[in-house]
């Protein structure tokens, strides 16, 4: 987009832009029931959120300092839910518990090209995956979503007065050094950490007001199907905050055969990323470097 693209190249321009875009819309509290109907996505999306590198609410842990505002920012190439055809769609979602709850304070906000057919076919999407096939959404807006990636792989997303979000899976480098590997979430089975640049979010109605700039973040390559659901094969229908994944969790894996995550390697590597002197100063690092590029 044009206004994505001058944010990009002019940063300074930020306040400016933000001001002269349209307010956003008065916020709704919806509600959602599954009607049973079949969908399927297929896209991309990213989130950041305040946790350590690795996220532990991704391999079934607590939050690493007790809350988890976590904003999923997620692109529907294709999808539909039922009859009506979800192509292009544009969801911004943010919520605790690495917005696997809609409990608390969380927010979802829908791009203005969105239809209210579209919104409400997304919402009971989204009821869908609770056991209750029923949601609540207590903040529901309508706004303009500026969304750009570069390169397939540096992401530049903003609500104006509301979010700033960049994500760049690549670390700067040509190629993404994370791999991925199993973890909990609504969309995917498995994600792939990232570098969060800016994650800051202001919305005084949904009482979401904090910088997480430089924490942590994640993608994850969407294919995703309501018989997934139906059939119980996503990781997050059996989270429980045990810590680790349970046995139900790792009979999944091993069927599915999903790489698990190497915690300790994991958070070495983003380390070492994230600084690149570190492993001069403490040899274990560049060990830990090297053994997860192999």
């Amino acid at each position: 987009m044009r206004r994505a693209t001058m944010l990009a190249c002019l940063p300074w321009l930020v306040s400016t832009l933000l001001v002269a875009q349209d307010p956003p819309s008065a916020a709704e509290q919806r509600s959602a029931i599954s009607d049973g109907s079949s969908w399927h996505l297929k896209g991309e999306g990213i989130v950041a959120c305040p946790c350590r590198v690795p996220c532990p609410c991704r391999t079934n842990g607590k939050a690493s300092f007790g809350h988890c505002e976590a904003t999923l920012y997620l692109h529907v190439r294709q999808g539909h839910y039922g009859p009506v055809n979800l192509d292009n769609m544009h969801v911004v979602n943010t919520g605790g518990a690495c917005a696997m709850s809609h409990e608390h304070f969380a927010a979802l906000y829908f791009d203005r090209e969105a239809s209210r057919e579209q919104q409400a076919a997304f919402l009971k999407l989204m009821a869908s995956f609770l056991p209750s096939q029923s949601a609540e959404f207590p903040l529901v807006r309508t706004v303009q979503i500026n969304a750009q990636v570069t390169g397939d792989h540096y992401y530049q997303v903003s609500i104006p007065g509301i979010l700033q979000m960049v994500v760049d899976r690549n670390f700067g480098r040509p190629e993404p050094p994370m791999h991925l590997s199993a973890a909990a979430d609504y969309f995917s089975n498995t994600l792939q950490y990232a570098q969060n640049l800016r994650y800051v979010m202001h919305d005084d109605e949904a009482n979401l007001n904090f910088d997480y700039s430089r924490r942590q973040a994640n993608y994850r390559d969407v294919d995703l199907d309501s018989e997934q659901y139906r059939t119980k094969q996503m990781l997050i229908q059996f989270q429980n905050g045990s810590g680790w994944f349970n046995a139900d969790q790792q009979r999944l894996i091993h069927r599915l055969n999903l790489p698990l995550p190497d915690l300790a390697v994991t958070k070495r590597l983003f380390i070492d990323l994230s600084d690149p002197w570190a492993s001069e100063r403490n040899p274990r690092d560049g060990a830990a470097r090297r053994e997860a590029d192999h």
